[in-house]
């Protein structure tokens, strides 16, 4: 593999990071000799580029395609061509799996750049570590079963964790909600998960198996971490001081920020609750003095046009009691003298009262 990237290096491109690091020694595995090592590599390599050249009519694709990033779109084929491709018993073996999921891919997919064989076993090595370690957090956010707590929540917990303890966000959410349902998928998980409850009491990645025993499940060097803590252990790690391992370390750390974040969120809640309180109370007293100014501001009105229609009926009063009745007709003086002697009335009463009181 170091012969083919050395070929690209040397012509003075930039061929993206490479963070593929293999972890399967398959010398150990499956018995195969220290110096045909290299020639298995090699084989594979030349399969990729066999299989890049069929799929692009015989044309060796340009060296500088190759080195681009994988798109979202290309993820997604690749797991689709993971999920629908199985591992045919009559072959069984690793190259003719891999060799059929490199033409699953280049048939299904809509980018125009071809990936090698061995560039989708790179890939596929980065997606099947990555999503797998974000299952873990997410299966653990599942377990706790928070009340009230809905399935964005959920996710938006599980990628929180997963950011806080690998220190870097999780970018494969859409490859997750590929594979997440998948039956091959979520068993090749369980089956990882039970090999890593065995002797390992917290998360950590775990080396995948051989690619002559689990053809199917992906590239050798792919870590994958082991099965969620379960609830003793989470209580453990709660309790347990800083510093005692780096993993408990951070996912307390974690813990601790949600918990620190969901305390100041309900601060808020309640201090605005609270302000909110005290400007309804005083708009309600600011209310009720208008009100009470409105009702003294009429009173003033009733008390100034009752006064006002007093003096207008003293007025008409006063020129009743003014008229000269006897130049008026007799009939006409009968009615002002009896009015008159009303008006006399009223006033001798009001007199009386006012100096009784």
């Amino acid at each position: 593999m170091d012969q083919f990237w050395s070929q690209f290096s040397s012509q003075g491109q930039f061929n993206g990071e490479v963070n593929y690091t293999p972890t399967i020694d398959l010398t150990a595995m499956n018995g195969t000799p220290p110096d045909v090592t290299a020639n298995v590599k090699q084989q594979d390599a030349q399969s990729g580029e066999a299989a890049s050249m069929a799929a692009t009519g015989g044309k060796k694709k340009d060296t500088a395609s190759r080195s681009k990033n994988f798109a979202q779109d290309e993820d997604e084929a690749l797991c689709s061509a993971y999920l629908n491709v199985s591992k045919d018993a009559a072959v069984g073996t690793y190259k003719s799996y891999w060799t059929r999921i490199s033409d699953y891919y280049n048939e299904v997919s809509r980018n125009p750049t071809v990936r090698s064989l061995s560039s989708l076993q790179h890939r596929w090595g980065d997606i099947q570590k990555d999503t797998a370690r974000f299952c873990g957090f997410y299966s653990e956010i599942v377990r706790r079963n928070q009340s009230g707590q809905s399935e964005d929540d959920k996710v938006k917990d599980a990628l929180q964790m997963y950011a806080g303890i690998a220190g870097s966000p999780f970018k494969l959410i859409h490859c997750w909600l590929i594979l997440r349902h998948s039956a091959k998928w979520n068993d090749w998980l369980a089956k990882e998960w039970n090999k890593g409850t065995k002797d390992k009491a917290s998360v950590q990645d775990v080396t995948q198996d051989s690619p002559g025993a689990s053809g199917q499940e992906g590239t050798g060097g792919s870590n994958v971490p082991t099965r969620p803590i379960g609830r003793d252990k989470a209580k453990r790690l709660r309790t347990s001081p800083a510093g005692s391992s780096s993993s408990s370390s951070a996912y307390i750390n974690v813990l601790q920020k949600i918990y620190e974040d969901r305390s100041k969120y309900d601060a808020r809640v309640e201090a605005a609750t609270i302000e909110e309180a005290q400007a309804i109370a005083t708009r309600a007293e600011r209310k009720l003095a208008l009100q009470e100014n409105l009702i003294s501001i009429q009173g003033k009105q009733l008390e100034i046009a009752t006064e006002l229609l007093n003096l207008q009926k003293e007025d008409r009063e006063d020129r009743v009691m003014s008229l000269d009745v006897e130049k008026m007709s007799p009939w006409v003086t009968d009615y002002y003298i009896r009015k008159q002697k009303e008006i006399a009335a009223r006033a001798a009463s009001r007199a009386g009262l006012s100096d009784l009181s």
